[in-house]
């Protein structure tokens, strides 16, 4: 059996994979055999295999270019035709039993029909299918830009123009729905995973100057018809070889000829670059959509987070010896393509497998061997490869950087309860070691990817988890306190608007034998306490719910911004640390990332404007040498054990 299979898969390409469930694999090759593999829950090896030939010799054409099976029937396309093969099974079993049964497709007596679709005649066309989540519309779509050459003839109609069809299916009968042709030559389509009647598809231009711009486009199957719905154009420096789009729908990854990576955020509406160590010929999307593999023709497999970090990769050994990428070619004794790659969309936990979780990823290949790669997780591990268990690793491995890159990636409105939980293992974890001036920026970057969102939050987003991260962003202030980052502390105390914090600031400050600051952080503790403003009653809506976009708002937040500047500036040397008298000059150019946020005037909130200047004011007279010389030597032994300084940026946090 497996003589023959092997035999099959040199002869025919495989066009098609489906995944019946976790241990049950079908592939159905460019002759219409379909075999199905039995694989083993916790090795991955084949336990048995099947050859199901009932389509063999009985369509239009000896070979197809795509094809689709399920449980209700079996579709078929062949290039050198405009006809597609329909079999609908007509004594097929019930639905439930029909994913637990490997009948052969002939008992269920499949009824063939053949069905013209719109398109150029006599031309080799790779006809590609598409199906709804529902079921009953199939699309079928192909490139005519394939640069081979075809004797001139005329198109006469907007049905011989056409490169995209829909087809109804109802049951036994199916039909042309609509068909249409797109502006530009598309390199893929295919409809939605989460809306039944939306489609997607990617056109390619090349310019008269060898720009190349990509349209990224949506359309809706409105009664019948198909009308655009939104347009995204793409430039890029060279054309694209592979494309994905995340289960979510809302990322869409591009791979080009010179081995570069775009990632179009739809939600944030920004296009990160960046270079794979591999030329990308494939990427598959993890279902989870936080990690996709970059796989080249050689057979190179990369592998990245949906912050665009790279993973390190290995084979499960006893020895740590990570690699960029790995290479699969070298178990083979010839050169091989690698064609594409499929994972499992079903969960580790729904198969009987040992305690290890493992991912599965089908592997084919042009011409040559089927392989099988799986992807070890971990013992403790028992989520998949969720943000949270990616975190956790980078925290593991003081990736710190790539951590809060792949917290920034993730939406606060559809994600919250993972972010908050990403969110939270960062912050906790920078707070029980030292601070410096990497840590600390890496404490502002964590907070602000909730108080700086882009774009804006929900309000029910916001209501529900303002108060949670509050605690933490009150746990960073005695954080700052504790290592005598005054005037960061008394920003974030201005922010969060408690007497206790501004209470803990003059007590500190008064110890530490600053007198100025200690007297105008008992000022504003008094003044919170006569206005009542302790329990924020003059501010139930959260800042972040004012975003009307009026002028007033932003001009007040930028006024703020002015001042707290104008503060920041004032202070003496003496008052800074050693890293920010470094980066003083860089941060005036720095964006605070909330400019587009309407915030409370600080008259609003009962700071006056002469109480930061008496403040800074006092602050310029001398300071004592001895305290200077103390903070001094404290902040040089923190350096040491820190071993860098950094760039430090301030964040407006708001009202928390």
């Amino acid at each position: 059996m497996i003589k023959e299979v092997e035999e099959m898969i040199t002869q025919f390409n495989c066009v098609h994979v489906r995944w019946r469930n976790r241990q049950v694999l079908q592939l159905l090759l460019s002759n219409a055999c379909i075999i199905t593999i039995i694989i083993s829950g916790h090795s991955g090896d084949i336990e048995r295999i099947y050859i199901d030939k009932s389509f063999v010799a009985k369509l239009s054409c000896e070979t197809i270019c795509d094809a689709y099976l399920n449980d209700q029937f079996f579709i078929a396309s062949h290039n050198n035709m405009s006809k597609i093969d329909f079999a609908y099974f007509t004594k097929r079993p019930p639905l439930n039993e029909a994913a637990k049964r490997l009948d052969k497709l002939s008992s269920w007596e499949p009824k063939i029909i053949q069905l013209d679709i719109p398109g150029p005649k006599g031309r080799r066309l790779d006809r590609c299918f598409s199906i709804n989540t529902a079921q009953d519309m199939m699309l079928v779509w192909w490139s005519v830009g394939s640069g081979e050459a075809w004797p001139w003839s005329p198109m006469s109609s907007d049905r011989e123009r056409a490169n995209i069809t829909i087809l109804s299916i109802n049951g036994p009968m199916i039909e042309v729905m609509t068909y249409f042709k797109t502006q530009c030559d598309p390199i893929h389509a295919h409809f939605s995973a989460l809306q039944p009647h939306r489609i997607f598809t990617i056109e390619q231009e090349l310019g008269s100057h060898g720009e190349v711009t990509v349209r990224a486009c949506t359309y809706e199957v409105i009664r019948g018809q198909i009308q655009t719905v939104v347009v995204v154009n793409i430039p890029l420096k060279s054309t694209v070889v592979c494309l994905a789009r995340n289960p979510q729908e809302d990322k869409l990854l591009l791979g080009l000829s010179d081995a570069s990576l775009v990632l179009y955020d739809e939600h944030r509406k920004i296009t990160l670059f960046t270079r794979a160590a591999i030329p990308p010929a494939s990427i598959s999307w993890h279902p989870t959509g936080n990690i996709f593999l970059v796989v080249s023709a050689r057979a190179d497999i990369q592998l990245f987070d949906r912050g665009f970090s790279s993973l390190d990769i290995q084979l499960v050994s006893e020895e740590h010896s990570p690699e960029k990428f790995f290479r699969i070619s070298k178990f083979f004794k010839t050169s091989v393509t690698l064609r594409q790659i499929s994972w499992c969309p079903f969960s580790p936990q729904s198969s009987e497998m040992m305690s290890t979780s493992m991912e599965a990823a089908f592997l084919s290949f042009s011409r040559g061997p089927v392989g099988l790669a799986q992807f070890h997780i971990g013992v403790r591990s028992k989520e998949r490869f969720s943000t949270l268990e990616i975190v956790k690793e980078y925290i593991k491995n003081k990736q710190i950087d790539e951590a809060i890159r792949l917290l920034s990636s993730m939406n606060w409105d559809n994600e919250s309860q993972s972010c908050y939980a990403c969110l939270s293992a960062i912050v906790n974890h920078l707070l029980r070691i030292p601070l410096n001036s990497e840590r600390e920026a890496q404490l502002e970057a964590a907070l602000a990817t909730f108080y700086a969102p882009k774009p804006p939050m929900l309000e029910a987003t916001i209501l529900e988890y303002r108060e949670p991260i509050s605690h933490l962003a009150r746990r960073f202030f005695h954080h700052l306190l504790r290592y005598i980052r005054f005037d960061k502390a008394f920003l974030l105390a201005v922010d969060i608007g408690a007497r206790d914090l501004f209470m803990d600031i003059h007590y500190m400050a008064a110890d530490k034998g600053e007198a100025a600051l200690a007297e105008v952080a008992k000022q504003r503790a008094e003044q919170i306490e006569s206005n009542g403003l302790d329990t924020l009653d003059a501010f139930d809506v959260d800042p972040f719910l004012l975003a009307t976009g009026q002028s007033h708002g932003r001009n007040n937040h930028r006024q703020s911004h002015e001042i707290n500047e104008s503060f920041l500036d004032q202070l003496p040397s003496s008052r800074h640390h050693p890293w920010q008298r470094d980066a003083s000059q860089r941060n005036r150019n720095d964006d605070l990332h909330l400019n587009e946020r309407n915030f409370p005037d600080l008259q609003d909130l009962g700071i006056h404007i002469d109480l930061i200047s008496d403040y800074t004011a006092a602050l310029s007279d001398q300071p004592d040498i001895n305290s200077v010389q103390s903070l001094n030597n404290e902040v040089d032994e923190e350096e040491e054990r820190a071993g860098r300084g950094g760039k430090v940026k301030v964040y407006h946090f708001g009202i928390i």
